[in-house]
């Protein structure tokens, strides 16, 4: 495990402000980001101390996987990051219950799925979705403006789905 190098933190550091904002500050003041085999984990001092005995071969897993490097070197945040970062969530969405499964069989919440959504959330921002029960279900992209929004029709696309919990067992395997 290594630290960042300035280009990989600069492109992690603003996919975190895109769903955190300014509350990544807060969260880094927790975690210190590693990076290892073209994954970045969020790990506390304590378990780096721990794991600085270890090899980078012989370490799989250390903290939580915060996301990856995709082959053309982007920074992609996981569905693994989840229940970490939905603390610190700018905008959020609630789907009604009856639309939960669509959610988590990956598809994209439209507007009769939605019940709820955070005030004036900006196009194209980072929004956080939730069950009616606040169990946090993925993550996605606000694909209207706040005045669109009013204005969708039941079969509009809202939110763009970026990760939902039902990727632990779409992809099972790859997920670490």
């Amino acid at each position: 495990m290594r630290i960042l190098k300035s280009e990989e933190e600069q492109k992690v550091m603003e996919k975190l402000e895109y769903y955190i904002g300014d509350n990544t500050k807060e969260l880094l003041s927790i975690y210190n980001l590693r990076l290892n085999n073209q994954r970045i984990f969020l790990a506390t001092k304590e378990l780096m101390k721990a794991s600085s005995q270890l090899g980078r071969d012989q370490i799989a897993v250390c903290g939580i996987t915060l996301g990856k490097f995709t082959k053309g070197n982007n920074f992609r945040i996981t569905i693994t990051a989840l229940h970490t970062l939905h603390k610190y969530a700018l905008y959020k969405a609630w789907i009604k219950s009856s639309a939960e499964m669509n959610f988590l069989y990956g598809n994209n919440a439209l507007k009769s799925h939605i019940s709820k959504v955070s005030e004036d959330v900006p196009i194209n921002a980072g929004v956080f979705v939730y069950s009616q029960n606040q169990v946090p279900l993925g993550f996605g992209v606000m694909s209207v403006n706040p005045a669109s929004y009013a204005k969708a029709r039941g079969g509009d696309a809202i939110i763009l789905r970026q990760a939902d919990n039902g990727e632990y067992i779409r992809n099972e395997t790859n997920i670490s």
